[in-house]
């Protein structure tokens, strides 16, 4: 699983009361998951929901293989960094497109004359 899907899951774990409807500053909302590219970026349409019950396209979601939460319409983006700090705090392996540094490589020493 990458970290955008941990991402993911816990925005419905800890912001959704219905699915994936949630409460904004604004309103309500709810995501529509769309694709997942090759690289793992999640992508999707956030709907609002008037008085009525209708919902209307306000605006998306994309959610980096890392975690990191580019852009998710009525959720405030204090939130979703920390939710992606959490995430990546966590899970720092389950980063499978960033290699680790080499630290072991070994450097002949300068020695002074």
């Amino acid at each position: 699983m990458t970290n955008a899907q941990l991402v993911l899951e816990k925005i419905k774990a800890t912001l959704c009361h219905e699915g994936t409807s949630y409460k904004g500053k604004s309103g309500t909302y709810m995501f529509v998951e769309g694709k997942t590219t090759s690289e793992g970026t999640i992508n999707g349409v956030v709907k609002k929901f008037d008085d009525q019950g209708a919902s209307k396209t306000a605006g998306s979601f994309k959610i980096l293989e890392d975690g990191t939460v580019m852009r998710f319409t009525g959720i405030a983006t204090k939130t979703s960094r920390d939710i992606t700090a959490s995430i990546q705090s966590e899970m720092p392996d389950a980063n499978p497109g960033q290699e680790a540094e080499d630290t072991t490589e070994q450097q002949p020493e300068a020695i002074a004359v």
